[in-house]
Protein backbone atom coordinates (compact mmCIF):
# COMPACT_ATOMS: atom_id res chain seq x y z
CA UNK A 1 0.00 0.00 0.00
CA UNK A 2 2.84 2.22 0.99
CA UNK A 3 4.45 1.07 -2.23
CA UNK A 4 1.60 1.80 -4.43
CA UNK A 5 1.21 5.27 -2.98
CA UNK A 6 4.96 6.19 -3.49
CA UNK A 7 4.10 5.19 -7.25
CA UNK A 8 1.46 7.17 -7.59
CA UNK A 9 2.96 10.58 -5.82
CA UNK A 10 5.90 9.88 -8.70
CA UNK A 11 3.21 9.37 -11.41
CA UNK A 12 1.79 12.65 -10.40
CA UNK A 13 5.06 14.70 -9.95
CA UNK A 14 6.45 13.31 -13.18
CA UNK A 15 3.09 14.58 -15.23
CA UNK A 16 3.22 18.06 -13.30
CA UNK A 17 6.84 18.41 -14.68
CA UNK A 18 5.85 17.45 -18.40
CA UNK A 19 3.04 19.61 -18.03
CA UNK A 20 5.50 22.89 -16.73
CA UNK A 21 7.65 21.73 -20.00
CA UNK A 22 4.75 22.05 -21.85
CA UNK A 23 3.83 25.21 -20.64
CA UNK A 24 7.30 26.22 -20.76
CA UNK A 25 8.12 25.30 -24.10
CA UNK A 26 4.58 26.62 -25.79
CA UNK A 27 5.63 29.55 -24.44
CA UNK A 28 8.91 29.85 -26.27
CA UNK A 29 7.45 28.78 -29.29
CA UNK A 30 4.78 31.52 -28.94
CA UNK A 31 7.50 34.20 -27.70
CA UNK A 32 9.93 33.14 -30.67
CA UNK A 33 6.41 33.59 -33.38
CA UNK A 34 5.94 36.88 -31.89
CA UNK A 35 9.40 37.70 -32.05
CA UNK A 36 9.82 36.43 -35.61
CA UNK A 37 6.40 38.35 -36.56
CA UNK A 38 7.80 41.75 -35.32
CA UNK A 39 10.96 40.96 -37.12
CA UNK A 40 9.45 40.64 -40.04
CA UNK A 41 7.29 43.62 -40.04
CA UNK A 42 10.28 45.69 -38.90
CA UNK A 43 12.20 44.15 -42.37
CA UNK A 44 8.84 44.67 -44.24
CA UNK A 45 8.83 48.33 -43.12
CA UNK A 46 12.20 48.64 -43.67
CA UNK A 47 12.05 47.49 -47.19
CA UNK A 48 9.01 50.21 -47.70
CA UNK A 49 10.89 52.94 -46.36
CA UNK A 50 13.89 52.09 -48.76
CA UNK A 51 13.04 53.89 -51.73
CA UNK A 52 13.81 52.33 -55.39
CA UNK A 53 17.37 52.56 -57.21
CA UNK A 54 15.16 53.93 -59.88
CA UNK A 55 14.11 56.42 -57.44
CA UNK A 56 17.43 57.12 -55.87
CA UNK A 57 18.84 57.93 -59.18
CA UNK A 58 16.10 60.29 -60.41
CA UNK A 59 17.28 63.52 -61.30
CA UNK A 60 14.30 66.40 -61.80
CA UNK A 61 14.28 67.71 -65.05
CA UNK A 62 16.04 64.82 -66.82
CA UNK A 63 15.13 62.76 -69.40
CA UNK A 64 15.39 59.56 -69.09
CA UNK A 65 16.18 56.79 -72.14
CA UNK A 66 13.78 53.68 -72.34
CA UNK A 67 15.33 51.35 -75.37
CA UNK A 68 14.81 47.75 -76.49
CA UNK A 69 17.87 45.84 -75.34
CA UNK A 70 18.65 44.97 -79.13
CA UNK A 71 19.55 48.07 -80.30
CA UNK A 72 22.95 48.58 -82.15
CA UNK A 73 25.55 51.82 -81.02
CA UNK A 74 28.43 53.30 -83.02
CA UNK A 75 29.91 56.18 -83.24
CA UNK A 76 27.91 58.39 -85.75
CA UNK A 77 28.99 60.58 -88.78
CA UNK A 78 26.72 63.07 -87.44
CA UNK A 79 23.90 64.20 -85.52
CA UNK A 80 20.46 66.44 -86.11
CA UNK A 81 19.50 68.43 -83.26
CA UNK A 82 16.13 69.59 -84.31
CA UNK A 83 15.26 73.23 -83.47
CA UNK A 84 11.27 73.50 -82.32
CA UNK A 85 9.24 75.92 -80.88
CA UNK A 86 5.71 76.60 -80.95
CA UNK A 87 2.99 74.58 -81.98
CA UNK A 88 -0.45 75.37 -83.37
CA UNK A 89 -1.93 76.71 -85.96
CA UNK A 90 -0.64 79.73 -87.23
CA UNK A 91 -0.06 80.06 -90.35
CA UNK A 92 2.08 83.76 -90.71
CA UNK A 93 4.67 82.21 -88.49
CA UNK A 94 6.98 79.66 -89.89
CA UNK A 95 8.90 79.10 -86.73
CA UNK A 96 5.45 77.56 -85.37
CA UNK A 97 4.67 74.03 -86.57
CA UNK A 98 1.04 72.18 -86.39
CA UNK A 99 0.25 69.72 -84.72
CA UNK A 100 -0.85 67.49 -87.30
CA UNK A 101 2.50 68.21 -88.80
CA UNK A 102 4.69 67.58 -85.79
CA UNK A 103 3.23 64.05 -85.46
CA UNK A 104 3.59 63.01 -88.54
CA UNK A 105 7.54 63.48 -87.90
CA UNK A 106 7.89 61.74 -84.77
CA UNK A 107 5.48 58.97 -86.90
CA UNK A 108 8.36 59.17 -89.24
CA UNK A 109 10.76 59.29 -87.00
CA UNK A 110 9.55 55.57 -85.39
CA UNK A 111 8.61 54.13 -88.82
CA UNK A 112 12.52 54.72 -90.02
CA UNK A 113 13.94 53.33 -86.57
CA UNK A 114 15.48 56.14 -85.67
CA UNK A 115 16.21 57.38 -81.91
CA UNK A 116 16.01 60.04 -80.28
CA UNK A 117 18.63 61.15 -77.56
CA UNK A 118 19.15 62.85 -74.05
CA UNK A 119 21.65 66.34 -73.72
CA UNK A 120 23.42 64.34 -71.71
CA UNK A 121 24.39 61.27 -74.59
CA UNK A 122 25.06 64.57 -76.92
CA UNK A 123 27.33 65.93 -74.64
CA UNK A 124 29.22 62.41 -74.37
CA UNK A 125 29.01 61.74 -77.76
CA UNK A 126 30.43 65.40 -78.93
CA UNK A 127 33.31 65.67 -75.95
CA UNK A 128 34.36 62.10 -75.87
CA UNK A 129 32.93 60.67 -78.88
CA UNK A 130 30.70 58.49 -77.00
CA UNK A 131 28.58 55.51 -79.12
CA UNK A 132 24.95 56.35 -79.72
CA UNK A 133 22.22 54.38 -80.77
CA UNK A 134 21.43 53.61 -84.57
CA UNK A 135 20.40 56.61 -86.46
CA UNK A 136 20.41 59.32 -83.29
CA UNK A 137 18.72 62.92 -83.53
CA UNK A 138 18.04 64.96 -80.99
CA UNK A 139 14.88 66.98 -80.08
CA UNK A 140 14.55 70.45 -78.58
CA UNK A 141 12.03 72.72 -78.02
CA UNK A 142 12.25 76.33 -76.98
CA UNK A 143 10.70 78.89 -75.06
CA UNK A 144 8.38 77.31 -72.74
CA UNK A 145 4.70 78.05 -75.02
CA UNK A 146 1.89 76.26 -73.47
CA UNK A 147 1.73 73.73 -75.96
CA UNK A 148 5.01 72.12 -74.95
CA UNK A 149 2.90 70.93 -72.06
CA UNK A 150 -0.28 70.09 -73.31
CA UNK A 151 0.76 69.21 -77.34
CA UNK A 152 4.49 68.14 -76.76
CA UNK A 153 4.64 66.85 -73.47
CA UNK A 154 1.81 63.84 -74.02
CA UNK A 155 2.64 63.33 -77.69
CA UNK A 156 6.69 62.55 -76.74
CA UNK A 157 5.34 59.81 -73.67
CA UNK A 158 3.29 58.43 -76.48
CA UNK A 159 6.00 57.84 -78.44
CA UNK A 160 8.91 57.28 -75.52
CA UNK A 161 11.06 59.90 -76.91
CA UNK A 162 13.48 61.80 -74.62
CA UNK A 163 13.22 65.60 -75.42
CA UNK A 164 14.72 68.90 -74.22
CA UNK A 165 13.08 72.29 -73.35
CA UNK A 166 14.94 75.63 -73.48
CA UNK A 167 12.79 77.84 -70.99
CA UNK A 168 12.96 81.71 -70.92
CA UNK A 169 12.26 81.31 -66.43
CA UNK A 170 10.64 85.35 -66.97
CA UNK A 171 7.88 83.93 -69.17
CA UNK A 172 6.75 81.28 -66.84
CA UNK A 173 3.27 82.06 -66.08
CA UNK A 174 2.50 85.14 -68.61
CA UNK A 175 -0.54 85.05 -70.11
CA UNK A 176 -1.90 83.68 -72.16
CA UNK A 177 0.62 81.47 -73.78
CA UNK A 178 2.86 80.28 -71.17
CA UNK A 179 3.40 77.57 -69.52
CA UNK A 180 3.04 77.71 -65.55
CA UNK A 181 5.40 76.38 -62.63
CA UNK A 182 3.02 73.98 -61.94
CA UNK A 183 2.68 72.27 -64.87
CA UNK A 184 6.95 72.33 -65.82
CA UNK A 185 7.09 70.80 -61.91
CA UNK A 186 4.83 68.04 -63.27
CA UNK A 187 7.13 67.81 -66.14
CA UNK A 188 10.28 68.13 -64.10
CA UNK A 189 9.50 64.93 -62.17
CA UNK A 190 8.44 62.57 -64.77
CA UNK A 191 11.37 61.46 -66.30
CA UNK A 192 10.70 62.13 -69.70
CA UNK A 193 12.23 65.56 -70.50
CA UNK A 194 15.45 67.42 -69.91
CA UNK A 195 14.61 71.52 -68.43
CA UNK A 196 17.03 73.32 -69.52
CA UNK A 197 17.68 77.53 -69.57
CA UNK A 198 17.15 79.45 -72.31
CA UNK A 199 17.68 83.17 -70.06
CA UNK A 200 15.47 84.75 -67.59
CA UNK A 201 14.51 87.03 -70.17
CA UNK A 202 15.81 86.29 -73.46
CA UNK A 203 17.63 88.87 -74.60
CA UNK A 204 20.21 89.27 -77.48
CA UNK A 205 23.42 88.57 -74.73
CA UNK A 206 26.84 90.11 -76.45
CA UNK A 207 24.11 93.41 -76.85
CA UNK A 208 23.74 93.42 -73.03
CA UNK A 209 26.72 96.38 -72.04
CA UNK A 210 28.19 94.83 -68.55
CA UNK A 211 29.11 91.60 -67.82
CA UNK A 212 26.62 91.40 -64.82
CA UNK A 213 23.93 91.66 -67.12
CA UNK A 214 24.69 88.47 -69.10
CA UNK A 215 25.61 86.43 -65.76
CA UNK A 216 22.22 87.75 -64.31
CA UNK A 217 20.60 86.37 -67.26
CA UNK A 218 22.77 83.31 -67.18
CA UNK A 219 23.07 82.45 -63.65
CA UNK A 220 19.99 84.21 -62.59
CA UNK A 221 18.14 81.03 -64.92
CA UNK A 222 20.11 78.55 -63.55
CA UNK A 223 18.47 79.65 -60.08
CA UNK A 224 15.40 79.90 -60.89
CA UNK A 225 15.39 76.40 -62.29
CA UNK A 226 17.14 75.28 -59.51
CA UNK A 227 14.51 76.98 -56.75
CA UNK A 228 11.77 76.28 -58.56
CA UNK A 229 12.10 72.78 -60.22
CA UNK A 230 15.18 71.47 -57.80
CA UNK A 231 17.10 71.12 -61.23
CA UNK A 232 20.57 71.22 -61.96
CA UNK A 233 21.07 72.31 -65.09
CA UNK A 234 24.07 72.30 -67.16
CA UNK A 235 22.38 72.75 -70.83
CA UNK A 236 21.64 76.80 -72.45
CA UNK A 237 20.35 77.46 -75.72
CA UNK A 238 21.46 80.73 -76.70
CA UNK A 239 18.45 83.38 -77.35
CA UNK A 240 18.32 84.10 -80.91
CA UNK A 241 21.63 81.76 -81.00
CA UNK A 242 23.32 85.06 -79.84
CA UNK A 243 26.76 85.11 -77.89
CA UNK A 244 30.09 86.01 -77.48
CA UNK A 245 33.46 85.34 -76.19
CA UNK A 246 32.63 86.68 -72.75
CA UNK A 247 29.38 84.59 -72.69
CA UNK A 248 31.00 81.58 -73.02
CA UNK A 249 33.01 82.21 -70.71
CA UNK A 250 30.33 83.05 -67.98
CA UNK A 251 28.80 79.75 -68.81
CA UNK A 252 32.01 77.74 -68.46
CA UNK A 253 32.61 79.46 -64.75
CA UNK A 254 28.52 78.94 -63.95
CA UNK A 255 28.94 75.36 -64.39
CA UNK A 256 26.94 74.81 -67.97
CA UNK A 257 28.53 72.59 -70.14
CA UNK A 258 27.19 72.76 -73.47
CA UNK A 259 25.12 75.58 -75.30
CA UNK A 260 23.33 75.29 -79.01
CA UNK A 261 22.96 78.14 -81.06
CA UNK A 262 20.69 78.59 -83.97
CA UNK A 263 23.22 78.30 -86.47
CA UNK A 264 22.37 75.84 -89.26
CA UNK A 265 23.91 72.63 -89.44
CA UNK A 266 24.15 68.97 -87.61
CA UNK A 267 26.54 68.16 -84.77
CA UNK A 268 29.70 65.84 -84.74
CA UNK A 269 32.19 64.37 -82.70
CA UNK A 270 34.84 66.90 -81.24
CA UNK A 271 32.17 69.71 -82.19
CA UNK A 272 32.99 72.34 -80.25
CA UNK A 273 30.63 72.27 -77.18
CA UNK A 274 29.65 76.14 -76.72
CA UNK A 275 28.19 77.03 -80.26
CA UNK A 276 26.59 73.34 -81.35
CA UNK A 277 24.26 73.71 -84.37
CA UNK A 278 21.05 73.08 -84.75
CA UNK A 279 18.54 72.06 -87.43
CA UNK A 280 15.59 74.70 -88.05
CA UNK A 281 12.16 72.65 -88.20
CA UNK A 282 8.60 74.70 -88.77
CA UNK A 283 5.84 74.37 -91.07
CA UNK A 284 7.50 75.37 -94.14
CA UNK A 285 9.59 71.97 -93.68
CA UNK A 286 7.92 69.34 -95.77
CA UNK A 287 8.43 65.60 -94.83
CA UNK A 288 10.90 65.08 -97.44
CA UNK A 289 12.98 68.29 -96.01
CA UNK A 290 12.55 66.72 -92.79
CA UNK A 291 13.95 63.48 -93.49
CA UNK A 292 16.87 65.15 -95.46
CA UNK A 293 17.83 67.06 -92.41
CA UNK A 294 17.81 64.05 -90.78
CA UNK A 295 21.18 62.85 -92.29
CA UNK A 296 22.92 65.65 -94.73
CA UNK A 297 25.27 68.41 -92.88
CA UNK A 298 24.34 70.31 -96.37
CA UNK A 299 20.85 70.23 -96.75
CA UNK A 300 18.42 72.54 -98.92
CA UNK A 301 17.37 75.80 -97.65
CA UNK A 302 13.96 76.67 -97.71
Amino acid sequence: MIFFNSRRREITISMVVLMLLSVIFMSGCIGNAETEKQESQTVSAEAKKEPSVEKRNFKPGVATVKRDSTVEYSVPEGVSVLMYHMVGDIKDNSAVISEKNLRRQMQYLKDNDYHPITMEELYDYVTKGAPLPSRPVCITFDDGYADSYTIVYPMMKEFVYPWTLFLITDDVGRAPNRMTWEQLKEMADSGTVTIASHTLSHPMLHNLGTRQEKENEIIGANKALKYRLGIDNPWIAYPYGDYDEEVIDICVKAGLKMAVTTDSGRVHAGSYPYDLKRVYIGNNVSLTRFAERLTNDNYAPL
